[in-house]
């Protein structure tokens, strides 16, 4: 375990770019004790609200708090729910979001009776920038590829990441090449980039092989069954394909899969783990030449984060906590 925390004790020499969609969550709290008289739903009374950054933001929200250095490039609108998103991020120290009054923010709203999920609703912009807004962002990614380790794609598909923005960054990387980490629900746009990393969900494996689920097939029997077409349909070397209750499945080229497991948790405290294993999995591989070490530390930092509720974060401070209580005598 001496290992982990050498490298965790390296964590805050890493600077880290991240490009994608940046969200506000909004998580409306309340109770419900009755059902409405005009048709049977639950009538919620609501007591608090929380904000936290979602989506892109979330990741740089934790890669700064596993003590990593970040800059967020995205676009987001000049609404409320902006304005909101900016000042959360702002308060971090994490500056690059674009504001515009031409796209209104993405924003998911939870309605939560305790830690029961009632119903959600999303808002915001998910058509492609502009041509002024890609130019833009085009021009900032230009000016900080150059000062930072790695570089982190959070593609949901709402419109940042352009054919435009996807070959800038791959002009970049040809020339100068950066720690390339892709999370993002079309892989295969990312397949010619000269990427290290890529961390699909299951669902996101089904999609890229162009598959449905073998019912008949466990999850994890079905990734280890697939892992020559899995790296060569994304082009990484490194594919995390994260499986929820079931852990995460390490594949490398030319090794066999290694499997982490992981402790069930309650699926509304899922919310943004995959975020977090990007950022910690991310900044542990500027730091080691060892995948199987980074992925552990990612999977812990998951771990973490699913036993708070909402979109939460993973602190430096809890992973070595973490580490080091393995270390301890019995």
């Amino acid at each position: 375990m001496s290992d982990f925390l050498s490298v965790l004790e390296q964590f805050s020499r890493s600077r880290i770019l991240v490009i994608g969609e940046a969200m506000l969550d909004r998580y409306l709290y309340g109770g419900a004790t009755r059902l409405c008289q005009e048709t049977p739903v639950p009538v919620v009374t609501l007591s608090h609200a929380i904000d936290q950054p979602g989506g892109a933001a979330n990741t740089a929200m934790n890669l700064h708090s596993l003590g990593a250095e970040v800059t967020l490039l995205s676009v987001v609108g000049t609404d409320w729910e902006g304005t909101q998103l900016q000042r959360l991020l702002t308060k971090q120290g994490i500056e690059g979001v674009i504001d515009s009054s031409h796209r209104t923010t993405l924003t998911k709203q939870r309605v939560m009776d305790g830690d029961r999920l009632l119903l959600r609703f999303d808002q915001g912009s998910t058509e492609l920038l502009t041509t002024e807004l890609e130019n833009r962002l085009i021009s900032e990614l230009r000016i900080q590829w150059d000062s930072h380790d790695a570089v982190i794609i959070s593609d949901y598909e709402y419109g940042i990441l352009t054919d435009r923005v996807i070959d800038t960054i791959n002009r970049l990387q040809q020339r100068s090449v950066k720690m390339l980490v892709a999370d993002a629900k079309n892989l295969v746009k990312y397949q010619t980039l000269e990427i290290t990393a890529v961390k699909p969900n299951y669902q996101q494996t089904l999609n890229l092989l162009n598959q449905i689920e073998d019912i008949n097939l466990s999850r994890v029997r079905y990734v280890k069954n697939n892992v020559d077409e899995i790296l060569g349909k994304t082009g990484a070397k490194i594919v995390a394909v994260t499986l929820d209750r079931e852990g995460v499945i390490l594949l490398q080229r030319d090794r066999a899969p290694y499997q982490i497991r992981a402790n069930p948790a309650c699926p509304t405290q899922t919310i943004g783990a995959g975020d977090t294993f990007t950022a910690a999995f991310a900044i542990a591989l500027t730091i080691t030449d060892n995948p199987t070490i980074a992925a552990e530390i990612a999977a812990a930092a998951a771990a973490i984060v699913v036993q708070k509720p909402g979109t939460a974060r993973c602190t430096l401070e809890e992973l070595k906590s973490t580490f080091s209580h393995v270390l301890e005598p019995s």
